[in-house]
């Protein structure tokens, strides 16, 4: 095989290029996964973190440990639920929803630079070969994990 077809060599370094770029653009920059949670809390104010766990598709438990760190970052506050005093809802502070629309905005120019002189097709092309990719190598025991899981499963390795 030719050493410049070498796909997983390119999606390495496109992989280390993505966290060059993160980690240089914005030094506060929240981690993806909490601007996706807050981006939710956001948008379904009072909702509880079961709601959250499966709306991201994660454990009740890691949900449980980010709303902590959010919530003592000041990225969001629990209330106590009519009718029921020991479950919360949860609902996006101000900070909080600076720090997702900060997360989200260096997410968006990410991808924008990304795909600079790309066609829609190509960006549409490059998208359905990714999941194919994808796809391909997710086995059995893969293919319901969530990313997070996912990233727990290679650690233990």
């Amino acid at each position: 095989m030719n050493k410049n077809c070498r796909v997983g060599a390119k999606l390495h370094r496109l992989d280390l290029l993505i966290a060059y770029y993160l980690r240089s653009r914005d030094a506060d920059l929240i981690p993806p996964a909490q601007m996706r949670m807050l981006e939710f809390i956001g948008g379904h104010g009072g909702c509880t973190q079961a709601d959250v766990a499966g709306e991201m598709h994660v454990s009740p438990a890691s949900v449980a440990q980010s709303i902590k760190r959010m919530e003592a970052a000041g990225y969001i506050r629990r209330d106590a639920m009519q009718g029921n005093l020991r479950a919360k809802s949860l609902h996006i502070t101000e900070l909080g929803t600076e720090a997702a629309a900060n997360c989200r905005s260096v997410f968006d120019e990410l991808e924008a630079l990304m795909f600079a002189g790309f066609s829609d097709e190509e960006r549409s092309e490059t998208s359905l070969l990714l999941s194919r990719l994808i796809e391909n190598l997710e086995s059995g025991d893969t293919g319901s994990m969530t990313n997070r899981e996912l990233s727990e499963l290679v650690k233990q390795q």
